[in-house]
């Protein structure tokens, strides 16, 4: 699945600074759309996770073809509900009514446009309300 790649130690160390980029909150917004189309999977992961991160480049990591990076961004209450409306219609050409693993935290994050909020929760993805442990997650996250 994943290929290994040798890499000279100069590589290596420039890897490593711009995983310490993605992490820093004081990156500036572009750097952070530049790092969000990174080779090297922890800089995309860490600018997925940072709640600094702009919305340009959560939208971009939402269309990753990693699923690790493309979770880490959905997690991020920051996503723009632009790309929470196309990862939600991803997943159900791909997988209809058989798995809701996404589209049930899209139907509880908060930039999630209230009309496709109304049609996910109809169509099943959430059934443990009033408790919803998604819900709480962005609660804590915000």
């Amino acid at each position: 699945m994943y290929e290994r790649v040798v890499r000279t130690r100069a590589e290596w160390t420039a890897g490593y600074r711009r995983v310490l980029e993605a992490r820093n909150h004081w990156t500036s917004a572009a750097r952070f759309k530049a790092l969000a189309d990174d080779e090297i999977r922890p800089v995309r992961l860490y600018v997925a996770r940072n709640p600094m991160a702009p919305a340009a480049a959560l939208a971009r990591l939402m269309a990753d073809e990693d699923d690790s990076v493309v979770w880490n961004a959905l997690l991020n209450p920051k996503s723009p509900a632009d790309a929470l409306v196309r990862l939600a219609a991803a997943e159900a050409r791909e997988f209809g009514t058989r798995v809701f693993l996404l589209r049930h935290y899209i139907a509880c994050h908060p930039n999630t446009p209230v009309p496709l909020q109304v049609k996910l929760l109809k169509s099943g993805v959430c059934a443990c309300r009033p408790d919803c442990h998604a819900e709480l997650y962005y609660a804590r996250s915000s």
